[in-house]
Order: C-alpha cells, then structure tokens, then sequence
C-alpha cells in the first residue's frame, strides 16, 4: 500500500512539475520561445480567430504579430538566451540540467544545498520506494521524486517557476529549490530527479 502511495506520490510530481494548467513558453521550431495561451488570452481577436492553436497562433506572431508590435511572452519572467549545444547538434544530460536551472536562477530563484538535509545518511541510502521505512531520521525539508523532460526543458523550467510563485499556506513562495539527477529513465525517456 505505502508502495502504491509513493508512486502517487511520484506521479504526482511528475504532473505538477512538467505539465500544468498554466500557459508556459515552449521553444518552436526555429528557436523563438512563444507561449501560445500568453498570446491568445492577451489579444481576444487571436482567440476568437484562433482559440488556442499553437500553430495558427504563432504563425500570426511571425507574420504580422510581431510588426503590429504584438507580444509573445508575458513580462514575468526573465527569459535567458539558449547556449548552442556543444556538439553543435544535441544537448547532453548535462547541458540540459543547466539550461534547466539558468531559467530558474535567472528568476530568482535561489540553489540551496541545504535543504536536502541528511538525505545521504538516511532515506537516500536506500530504494527510494522504501523511504517511509527511514523518513523520522530524515531531517531535511520536504521532498518528492519527478522527471524532466529533455525534449522541454524550458518548459519545465518555466512550469516549476509557476509552482514556486504559489504560497505555502503562510503567504510565502518558494525562495531556493535543490535537486539531485538518479540518472536517465529509458522506460520514461526523462532525467529523473529528486527534488526539494
């Protein structure tokens, strides 16, 4: 039953950290970022001719969009230029953790090592499926298993930053994140993560 819970749990983040119900920046093809739900729900004849037709959508900002001085992105964020991947072709594990966390930490958003507390010394010697086992030792903040998404990295970024700008209950948003990679999940094709 914990077993079951904890794959909740995990899909659980899963959703809440790569996909959500609010608009997010996806890169198009030829490397412009764009939110399509931004642009629809900014200008109400886009979504009367378009409703929430990414391709019709982005193919009016390139158009005419962006010479009727039309934006593509709401000005919430900050949106850092994407480095070419090194080998001039695909980007490593490496190179997408760091686009990953440039999105993050050029918003604000604070990488604290301290908030994984003793992990190492308790639950994260052991499968991970079993931490409710060694969980009273643990003595860091709250935690969860996810997955990011190498094909939408961005996006997953600019998702995360979303759920840090909601409040915790007691009117404060999320300052710092850390995360840690397990390595890269064949069956799910995604880097999986421990987060906190």
């Amino acid at each position: 039953m914990k077993k079951r819970m904890m794959m909740l749990l995990t899909m659980g983040m899963v959703l809440g950290s790569g996909m959500t119900a609010h608009a997010t920046p996806a890169r198009m093809a030829d490397g412009t970022l764009f939110d399509s739900d931004y642009y629809a729900e900014t200008y109400p004849d886009l979504m009367e001719a378009y409703g929430r037709n990414t391709r019709k959508l982005y193919q009016h900002y390139v158009n005419h969009g962006k010479a009727e001085g039309r934006v593509a992105l709401p000005p919430d964020y900050v949106y850092p230029e994407l480095p070419a991947p090194a080998d001039g072709e695909y980007y490593t594990i490496d190179e997408l953790i760091a686009i990953y966390r440039n999105v993050i930490e050029s918003n604000g958003i604070t990488w604290d090592p301290s908030l994984k507390g003793n992990w190492s010394e308790t639950i994260g010697q052991h499968d991970i499926f079993e931490w409710y086992l060694h969980d009273d030792a643990y003595n860091g903040g709250s935690w969860g298993t996810g997955f990011l998404e190498p094909w939408n990295i961005e996006r997953n970024a600019y998702s995360d930053l979303e759920s840090f700008a909601f409040d915790d209950g007691t009117g404060h948003t999320t300052t710092s994140y850390y995360f840690e990679v397990l390595g890269w999940d064949e069956d799910m094709g995604m880097i999986e993560i421990v987060a906190w």
